[in-house]
């Protein structure tokens, strides 16, 4: 899995790029999505100006569902939300999701994870300079998973 956040805000930006960002869901800044790597790469080459993406470990997509993840009328994801669908922990449903054998939507939970800026900001570099500058935008080859807990 994928986690792609966005960084910067929408000012001044191509139509093109606003298309592809409003197709992966990400409408706001600090907002993240999960998704898959084949189905994207073109989406993701446009954004990655705009937004931070990397590959994500199961235990963080578990503390991200079970944190920041919000079902139909913005209400928390309960360990009894997920007994209904048959899955006993975040953990497990976590490992469902990586493996693609469930979805998010399955659950009835929302795509669009709200996340808060990152604890001590994003650093003197600020927020328009990509990975290979030190910056937070682009591809993350060492993956999402420091970024996204400062998030959480």
């Amino acid at each position: 899995m994928i986690a792609i956040v966005r960084v910067r805000g929408l000012k001044n930006v191509r139509v093109d790029i606003r298309d592809a960002l409003k197709s992966l869901n990400l409408d706001r800044k600090n907002n993240c999505v999960l998704v898959s790597l084949p189905e994207t790469s073109g989406m993701l080459e446009k954004v990655r100006d705009y937004a931070a993406f990397g590959k994500v470990k199961t235990e963080t997509i578990a503390k991200l569902v079970q944190k920041r993840g919000r079902l139909a009328g913005d209400k928390a994801i309960t360990a009894h939300s997920l007994k209904v669908h048959n899955v006993n922990s975040f953990t497990e449903f976590a490992t469902a999701v990586e493996s693609q054998k469930m979805t998010l939507k399955q659950l009835g939970i929302k795509p669009v994870f709200r996340l808060n800026s990152p604890k001590k900001g994003y650093g003197k570099i600020g927020i328009k300079k990509p990975t290979s500058l030190k910056g937070p935008l682009g591809f993350h080859p060492e993956g999402l998973d420091e970024f996204l807990q400062q998030m959480m």
